[in-house]
């Protein structure tokens, strides 16, 4: 009798074995592609289904602007209006909009000992201002997924610094991403894909405005990029202001003679 139960359980134990593998195979010939198993594997090495991966294709860094000190070493505060003087690169130009912009101002002091020149937006008391960034030579191309603006900024009060695209044809967008307000300097990035646009309303003198919200515009030729706080300065010094050490903007370029003739 002990040899008939002990012999069908080895049986049972058998068929149990012979089940689940058969159990098991049939899971993997049904189950979906891209949910496990080979496909899966697969999916991996094409950066999880994209094709081409965008982080495979970054862009250059088409320029960057840290603006230079007129008279470095010199021990004293140091405040200058001539914007284009202190651009490093000089294949950019520099480009104001608004009554108060004619007031921004290239700013330097000697306390913070290790407080760096920027340009400074606290004194557009005539009303909002923007200022903008040209290459002489290239638009600038912000289709690529992976474009993006990386900046080293200082806001005080309730400024929100936002980027300010002009496109070839002439018209404004402003973000919906900033750089807020912080008491130190911060290094700080946005992604231009990752940006909500606005049309920009600039009726100089003094009306600088956010309208509509625009979906998905063509940046294939942005002929500027810039910044505003869309807010009104203060005369003299101010709390509340908006401060830009560098810029630096990864972005693929199209030759203005180019994109010109491709027009015509």
């Amino acid at each position: 009798m002990l040899r008939i139960v002990r012999s069908f359980s080895v049986v049972v134990i058998v068929a149990l074995c012979v089940g689940i593998f058969a159990f098991a195979k049939v899971q993997q010939q049904i189950r979906p592609a891209g949910q496990g198993g080979p496909a899966a594997e697969a999916a991996k090495d094409t950066c999880w289904g994209r094709t081409p991966c965008p982080e495979d294709h970054r862009p250059p860094v088409a320029f960057r602007e840290d603006w230079m000190d007129a008279t470095p070493g010199v021990p004293t505060d140091y405040k200058d209006k001539d914007l284009d003087a202190h651009l490093q690169n000089k294949n950019l130009t520099m480009v104001r909009y608004g009554a108060g912009a004619k007031d921004v101002i290239y700013d330097r002091h000697v306390a913070p000992r290790d407080d760096p020149g920027y340009i400074w937006l606290g004194a557009c008391a005539a009303g909002p201002c923007v200022i903008t960034l040209k290459d002489k030579t290239d638009y600038l191309d912000l289709s690529n997924p992976m474009s993006k603006v990386v900046w080293r900024t200082k806001q005080g009060g309730f400024r929100q610094l936002r980027l300010v695209l002009k496109l070839a044809d002439g018209s404004f967008l402003i973000s919906d991403r900033y750089a807020g307000p912080a008491e130190d300097w911060n290094i700080s990035e946005i992604l231009i894909s990752e940006i909500h646009w606005r049309i920009l309303k600039i009726q100089e003198p003094v009306r600088i405005y956010e309208d509509a919200l625009v979906e998905k515009p063509n940046l294939t030729k942005v002929d500027e990029i810039g910044f505003t706080d869309l807010m009104v300065g203060g005369p003299g010094f101010t709390s509340g202001t908006s401060r830009v050490d560098w810029i630096e903007v990864h972005a693929d370029r199209v030759k203005r003679s180019a994109a010109t003739s491709n027009n015509n």
